[in-house]
């Protein structure tokens, strides 16, 4: 449990510091932030309660050939990654360490165009780093690639965004839903936009059919439940509900308002949706890549609420006492915390 509580309190003292110019330097956050997270990830050893069902993945894809592996599965892309690594001969450690490097990579990228770096990614460790992070390595890997478009679509670059959401899709098909909420979010030129969303609408259909057809029969049939959803979505309602009371006050262009607008509503239309939908797991996939609503929002909320130094000091504060007590009931009280406690590495494996 340390190196949980080590990296975050890394995090923590970043984010008070941040008003000190030596801790806005680029280098210093890779160096002290992202890298030992990234390192955690990658060469944690037994950790996650999917690790074994990843262990098998990667031993059963030796099996594989190169057209059943792309062409008959719903993750083309994670499927090549380990039929690339077997050519290697890597051991099953390697894939973990790219996936967890991937991920932290984009998630720092993202967090580097927030007025408080350090704060955004303190926010984002509890859950998404410890949980997501050193878990399901699909999901990291495509979480990583929607972090770099979400950048690509803070600069307006909206071929790039679309083209990064579809590459991420390779490793899990369903964060093809972010595509249409950020292609609705663009309003700079609507013809560009239309074109867009058809064309991602015909890709989506053509390649990845297959894939919504195992998730809808996986969701609405066998009724798969996901435990503590129900936290994990009052903890993205709060930040929607701060985020459409004070829009405004966020000082964020127009298409970058729409977009965290509309994360805003989707999330509060997921706790509807809750109720009547079979299976919680579903409403738990797509609430995953809402996520990132939350580092925007709090790590924004100190300079958006407060002009004083001090005053954003004590939101400081109090978004770090918020994440801390989300680590706590995780590493404490969590269904699956025995999966995290204690963290082990390759080296004592």
């Amino acid at each position: 449990m340390f190196v949980y509580w080590g990296i975050f309190l890394i995090l923590a003292a970043g984010a008070m510091l941040n008003q000190n110019e030596r801790m806005r330097a680029p280098l210093l956050f890779v160096l002290v932030a992202a890298v030992p997270t990234a390192l955690m990830i990658g060469l944690r050893w037994k950790i996650g309660p999917d690790w074994s069902a990843y262990a098998d993945i990667f031993n059963y894809t030796k099996l594989f050939s190169f057209d059943r592996a792309i062409g008959r599965h719903q993750d083309p892309g994670f499927m090549l990654l380990n039929l690339s690594l077997h050519q290697v001969d890597a051991p099953f450690w390697v894939l973990n360490f790219i996936c967890g490097s991937v991920f932290i990579t984009g998630l720092a990228a993202f967090a580097r165009r927030q007025p408080n770096p350090w704060l955004c990614f303190l926010v984002a460790f509890p859950y998404l780093v410890i949980v997501v992070g050193m878990s399901g390595d699909r999901q990291s890997l495509a979480l990583g690639l929607l972090f770099f478009a979400f950048n690509a679509f803070d600069r307006g670059q909206l071929f790039r965004f679309v083209s990064l959401v579809l590459v991420a899709a390779l490793f899990h098909g369903s964060i093809l839903l972010i595509l249409p909420i950020g292609l609705l979010s663009y309003t700079r030129n609507n013809l560009q936009r239309a074109l867009l969303l058809v064309a991602a609408a015909v890709l989506a259909y053509y390649f990845f059919t297959h894939v919504f057809g195992i998730y809808a029969r996986r969701y609405s049939s066998e009724q798969i439940q996901s435990t503590g959803v129900a936290y994990r979505l009052a903890m993205n309602a709060a930040a929607a509900v701060i985020f459409l009371a004070f829009r405004r006050r966020f000082a964020m262009e127009e298409h970058q308002a729409k977009l965290w607008r509309n994360f805003s509503l989707c999330t509060l239309a997921l706790i509807a949706l809750l109720i009547v939908i079979p299976s919680s797991t579903a409403v738990d996939r797509f609430l995953l890549y809402l996520f990132p609503l939350q580092f925007i929002v709090l790590s924004r909320v100190p300079s958006a609420l407060s002009h004083s130094r001090v005053g954003a000091g004590q939101l400081t504060l109090t978004v770090i006492a918020y994440a801390a007590v989300v680590q706590v009931v995780f590493l404490q009280f969590g269904t699956y915390s025995r999966y995290y406690i204690p963290y082990r590495t390759i080296f004592q494996q």
